[in-house]
């Protein structure tokens, strides 16, 4: 009896934390935007138009960014050969 109810009340937790953390991702996922760019001259991106209008920024705007490579594996086999 009393392993049934700390399974249910585990099974709750579990239930529980999995509900807030959806809610979290589903909130920071409504108030950012992901996208991907090129590195461009000097090393400057440019943000897309509707993103720029789906997140109400202008010019002068501070704004958060945070690189994430898509080609990991290329810059690894390339540092290999050398």
């Amino acid at each position: 009896m009393e392993k049934s109810l700390l399974n249910q009340s585990i099974s709750q937790f579990i239930r529980d934390a999995r509900n807030e953390l959806w809610e979290t991702v589903t909130d920071i996922v409504r108030r950012n935007s992901v996208f991907k760019v090129r590195i461009g001259k000097q090393n400057r991106i440019t943000i897309p138009d509707a993103e720029v209008e789906a997140l109400g920024v202008k010019e002068g705007d501070l704004v958060q960014v945070i690189i994430i490579p898509l080609n990991i594996s290329q810059k690894k086999d390339k540092k290999e050969d050398v």
